[in-house]
């Protein structure tokens, strides 16, 4: 993928996406991907992983990806902004259930996985443990450790809430095919399909040939799957079935 530098990026219009720069981050995939289904154009804008961003962080206020900026609003980051935005911008089949509760239900689910607090937040806090446990305490000086609230106190409680929902997902994924569906929410392909389908490789990540990720972010990823007690292949089946039917393989970083 070509990316514009944040300079380049400033003085374009229309949609710039700031994305984390040859990792398959699930926040920055499953944003292009969003953007991508609703047939909405944008330029790649690069964030480096680990990076202070100075330029990134001038211009939108924010170190991490993704971001969108459309033209001269406010710059979006929160996963809801932007499928709100793509909704907003795109074209075809929506990505939002029409039936009200099935909407309500998909906000919530989508906020379990990616959102503060949620799978891959806590996930993330697991990585952070293991870092310092290969590294180090000096590996915690790393400002990513305070941004993410990373508390050694909490590893325990971090993996209770991840297999609490990874039980919960899967318990919930049989009960949609008892009902004739293979989708996350109602009969319907939605943006809960597409967040889980990309944070499941944070579980289980695709294999080379799909997902072209550095070694280095397998074994991180890696920590997820070795920490928890377990989980039910029926998530990863979920997952695997999105990505043939629904979305772009092999992903493009």
């Amino acid at each position: 993928m070509e990316y514009l530098t944040v300079e380049e990026a400033r003085t374009r219009p229309g949609l710039r996406l700031v994305l984390t720069r040859g990792v398959p981050g699930p926040w920055s995939e499953a944003a292009k991907a969003i953007f991508t289904l609703r047939n909405v154009t944008y330029l790649p804008v690069q964030q480096i992983a680990g990076d202070d961003n100075k330029a990134l962080v001038e211009w939108t206020g924010h170190r991490n990806a993704p971001v969108a900026i459309y033209e001269n609003e406010v710059p979006r980051v929160r996963w809801l902004e932007l499928l709100d935005l793509a909704e907003r911008l795109g074209s075809g089949p929506s990505l939002m259930p029409e039936n009200r509760d099935d909407r309500v239900f998909m906000v919530g689910l989508i906020n379990e996985i990616a959102g503060e607090n949620g799978m891959a937040w806590n996930a993330r806090i697991l990585m952070f443990h293991a870092g310092i446990q290969a590294q180090g305490p000096n590996a915690a000086k790393n400002p990513m450790y305070a941004e993410y609230q990373y508390d050694e106190n909490a590893i325990d409680s971090s993996k209770i809430k991840i297999e609490s929902f990874l039980s919960y997902l899967a318990s919930h994924i049989a009960a949609q095919r008892e009902k004739g569906s293979h989708f996350l929410v109602g009969k319907a392909f939605s943006a809960a399909d597409v967040y889980w389908a990309y944070f499941s490789n944070m579980l289980e990540t695709l294999p080379p040939d799909q997902c072209p990720a550095p070694d280095g972010l397998r074994k991180i990823w890696g920590v997820l799957a070795k920490s928890i007690s377990g989980y039910d292949p029926i998530l990863i089946e979920q997952r695997n079935r999105i990505f043939a039917e629904h979305l772009e393989l092999p992903l493009k970083f």
